[in-house]
């Protein structure tokens, strides 16, 4: 499971168009987290999943591999 999230959450960020920094200022923290989150070192906590994937305009359920849209 942590494998589709980590996998999914790259293909938000990569289909939003928008770098790490600017991920990271809409959210309100570090850029060096986005990183984190796109090599494998550690999943959001749910609070700045919910908001990371706002700012992405990605489907929750999608990321969290319960659908397939």
């Amino acid at each position: 499971m942590h494998k589709i999230i980590i996998d999914r959450l790259i293909e938000e960020i990569k289909a939003s168009g928008l770098t790490q920094k600017e991920i990271a200022k809409r959210m309100g923290i570090n850029y060096f987290s986005i990183g984190s989150y796109k090599t494998n070192n550690g999943l959001p906590n749910l609070e700045t999943f919910t908001k990371l994937c706002k700012v992405l305009g990605a489907d929750t359920n999608y990321v969290l591999g319960l659908t397939d849209i």
